[in-house]
């Protein structure tokens, strides 16, 4: 756990300022607040709060404890169910992540970007150790190539012989449209494993793991849990909309695979971010680009390596 929790902290140390360097391309005003997070609870396991609380406070995380009237002052509508708190006052929130992403594109393309979207199907390697990526339409050889598909990597890693053992652990999103005025920032509910953030769309609630693979079709009762435990902390919600399904693809050590692959130089991975792929989409592109360049760091990469799995 230990381990874990000290090469997350790692990179998500500079999560923030890698978003900054691409902040200073894009115009992202109205789309990113800096209000910080609220984690709150109960006076239910509270050994596994301490617990939390003495790992981030020995890692040099930024954390600020709460009372239950300070959560109060700072998220008035919530119903009062909480015991204690931690805001963690560095973090940010965006209003809507499909935004930014679409600037990022945008100005990958105003880069010379190329674009593709094509199905690969099949990945093998010349005389010289090049990638050739076969597609549903053509087949395409390069110097390097990065396997970065999330949930689906594993489909493209058995193929090059690398027992990579990754799942998804899918989880679960409902709106609520027109509620965003109800809270100031996200807020998790530890006691209930779900969290809910003020979104362009109204309140966004997510939350529970269900280790349900690609291709199963979604709980609905995954969907009802959601609704219901929004309504506990907010009584006066109406009807929810826009129910959907995320992969999360995660590794039993709950690190990432960043790094190149165990049998072949040029190729690289960058997946298996778990719940914290938005998060960490930055810094580890930065990490990633940087490997394929071959320039050197000051980071130890060697815990991402998809070998521990080797």
């Amino acid at each position: 756990m230990m381990h874990t929790a000290k090469y997350m902290h790692q990179i998500l140390d500079l999560a923030i300022p890698a978003y900054d360097e691409l902040f200073q391309e894009i115009d992202v005003s109205g789309l990113v607040e800096s209000k910080g997070i609220i984690y709150f609870w109960t006076d239910k396991d509270l050994k596994s709060r301490e617990l939390e609380i003495n790992i981030r406070k020995e890692l040099g995380a930024e954390q600020q404890l709460l009372k239950p009237h300070e959560i109060h002052d700072l998220e008035p509508h919530i119903k009062k169910i909480y015991h204690g708190g931690v805001l963690y006052p560095s973090a940010r929130h965006t209003r809507n992540p499909r935004k930014i992403l679409l600037k990022l594109f945008d100005l990958f393309l105003k880069r010379g970007g190329h674009f593709e979207k094509q199905n690969v199907e099949t990945i093998k390697f010349s005389s010289d150790n090049k990638p050739i990526i076969k597609t549903n339409l053509n087949a395409y050889t390069f110097d390097k190539a990065v396997i970065a598909c999330g949930a689906f990597s594993k489909k493209l890693t058995d193929q090059v012989n690398e027992k990579i053992p990754l799942d998804t652990e899918r989880g679960y999103h409902v709106h609520f449209k027109g509620h965003d005025h109800l809270l100031s920032r996200p807020v998790i509910f530890l006691n209930r494993a779900f969290g809910i953030t003020p979104m362009e769309q109204g309140l966004r609630v997510v939350g529970t793991v269900e280790f349900g693979g690609l291709d199963n079709p979604a709980t609905k009762k995954r969907i009802t849990n959601l609704v219901n435990n929004a309504k506990y902390l907010f009584p006066e919600l109406s009807e929810h909309y826009d129910e959907w399904l995320g992969f999360r693809p995660t590794l039993p050590d709950f690190l990432p695979v960043m790094g190149p692959s165990k049998n072949y130089k040029n190729l690289f991975y960058s997946f298996g971010h778990h719940h914290l792929g938005w998060t960490l989409g930055a810094i580890s592109g930065k990490i990633i680009s940087g490997m394929v360049a071959g320039d050197s760091t000051y980071l130890n990469l060697e815990p991402y390596s998809s070998l521990r799995f080797n």
